[in-house]
């Protein structure tokens, strides 16, 4: 059995949420959606939407120029792109 107890004091703020977004007022909300909608959140790093990568390249993360591949122990492994 697993158990997580976070604690904290309240901060007296009103809180908005909608989908993955918490803010503070619900103008903030539409502000986070409209700044998604227009950047991703820092953009699609490929030429098209409809960017894949092989079926048989099989899993992986791609972060500043470097790719990590999962291994059997669940340990990563970095390689140059």
């Amino acid at each position: 059995v697993e158990f997580l107890m976070l604690q904290g004091k309240p901060i007296s703020e009103p809180v908005a949420q909608h989908g993955p977004f918490v803010m503070n007022t619900r103008a903030e909300i539409n502000q986070a959606f409209d700044d998604y909608d227009k950047t991703q959140f820092g953009g699609w790093p490929w030429p098209s939407d409809e960017h894949v990568f092989p079926q048989e390249k099989g899993r992986f993360a791609l972060l500043d120029g470097k790719e990590t591949f999962p291994e059997d122990d669940g340990t990563c492994s970095l390689e140059d792109s």
